[in-house]
C-alpha cells in the first residue's frame, strides 16, 4: 500500500520539476533581442545548412546553387552586422584599437563570403574546394568569437 503512495508521490514531484524547467526555458526567451543578436540567429541557421552543402561531393553538386545564395546571404548580414558595434567594441579587453578590429573582423567575413559565393558559382569548383573556402569563412567568424564575445553582465 506505501509503495503506490510513494509512486504517486514521485511522479507529482516529477511533473511539477518538468513544470517549473519549462517556466524558466520560457523565462529566458522572453529577453530583449539585441539587433545583432538576430542577425546572429540567421547566422547560425545558414551555417548550419552551408556546413550540410559541403559534406561530401555528391550533397555539393546536389545544393551547389544553394551554397551560392547562402553565401551571398552571409555578405550581406556581414555588412549589416559591421554598424552594431556597441556594446561589443565598448567592453572589450586587451585590444587597442576595437573598432578597427571589428570593422577588419567584419570586412575579412563579407569579403570571405564573397569570395565562397563566386567559386561556388564555377561549376569547376569541387566540394574540397568549396570546403576549404567555408572554413575560411567559418574561421572569421571564430576570429570575431574570440575578440568580441560579451557576457551578459556587460550589457
Amino acid at each position: 500500500m506505501n509503495r503506490k503512495w510513494i509512486g504517486l508521490a514521485a511522479t507529482s514531484l516529477l511533473v511539477a520539476a518538468c513544470g517549473l524547467v519549462a517556466a524558466q526555458d520560457k523565462k529566458e526567451h522572453d529577453e530583449p533581442e539585441t539587433p545583432l543578436g538576430k542577425i546572429m540567429e540567421k547566422v547560425q541557421k545558414l551555417n548550419g545548412d552551408m556546413t550540410r552543402y559541403v559534406r561530401n561531393a555528391a550533397q555539393y553538386k546536389k545544393s551547389q546553387k544553394d551554397l551560392e545564395k547562402a553565401a551571398l546571404e552571409f555578405a550581406k548580414l556581414a555588412k549589416e552586422s559591421k554598424k552594431f558595434t556597441d556594446p561589443y567594441v565598448k567592453n572589450v579587453k586587451d585590444v587597442k584599437e576595437p573598432q578597427k578590429k571589428w570593422d577588419d573582423i567584419m570586412d575579412a567575413w563579407e569579403k570571405t563570403s564573397k569570395d565562397l559565393a563566386a567559386a561556388v558559382a564555377k561549376d569547376s569548383t569541387t566540394q574540397k574546394e568549396a570546403k576549404e573556402l567555408f572554413q575560411k569563412v567559418k574561421n572569421t567568424c571564430a576570429d570575431c568569437h574570440t575578440v568580441f564575445r560579451v557576457e551578459k553582465e556587460a550589457f
